[in-house]
């Protein structure tokens, strides 16, 4: 009887230790390190399409890789191949689309002075030595040129909760062409099998004829 009392008050103590750690756990489980997600960044409340970083670096200048990154077919499984970006402006400049941002803040307001001329288009969160590019697909401008944004998927501050200070947003625009499909060439097992059957309709219609 004794026996199975400490059996079973060994069993509810076990239990409610991994019951309390479980429910622990989460409290200290704080991100190491930042992971973009889409809602970090909306304009018109529409959330981005996709988005692609951290990246350590620059997202512009001499030393810029995004742009060429977008050349070499960054986000192509939602543009497409043959596509050709350029950039269109970022907010610590003067620019043709007005492109701004709460700028020296971990998160805020931004917006575009006039509607693209592209549907599709990419803007960029550059924070301390890292950038994410997040991407717009078919973006209906009626819905509004103002956003807001937070920089917690580009880098992290000393806590891990909140994001570091913007230092600019950059706008990237495509110019979409498609390659053209690749020509299909029959093979030559198709091509014996279709000279097989015209064979057969003429000998069909031969027997016909006699």
């Amino acid at each position: 009887m004794r026996k199975s009392f400490s059996l079973i008050s060994t069993s509810v103590l076990l239990f409610t230790g991994i019951a309390c750690t479980s429910i622990a756990a989460p409290v200290y489980a704080a991100p190491s390190s930042p992971i973009c997600s889409l809602s970090d960044i909306s304009l018109g409340g529409v959330l981005a399409t996709a988005c692609d970083g951290p990246n350590t670096g620059n997202d512009t200048g001499e030393q810029g890789s995004l742009l060429p990154d977008l050349k070499n077919g960054l986000f192509s499984s939602f543009v497409g191949t043959g596509v050709q970006w350029t950039l269109a402006g970022k907010s610590d400049d003067s620019n043709p689309f007005a492109i701004t941002a709460a700028n020296n803040s971990s998160s805020g307001t931004w917006g575009l002075g006039a509607a693209l001329p592209s549907s599709t288009f990419v803007v960029s969160l550059k924070a301390s030595n890292a950038y994410t590019a997040y991407l717009f697909k078919d973006y209906d401008f009626s819905k509004g040129l103002t956003g807001v944004f937070n920089t917690i998927g580009v880098a992290l501050d000393g806590s891990g909760k909140a994001g570091k200070e913007l230092s600019h947003a950059s706008l990237f625009i495509p110019h979409i062409g498609t390659n053209p499909p690749p020509t299909s060439v029959p093979e030559p097992a198709s091509l014996l099998g279709l000279g097989l059957v015209a064979s057969g309709m003429v000998m069909v219609r031969r027997r016909r004829a006699i």
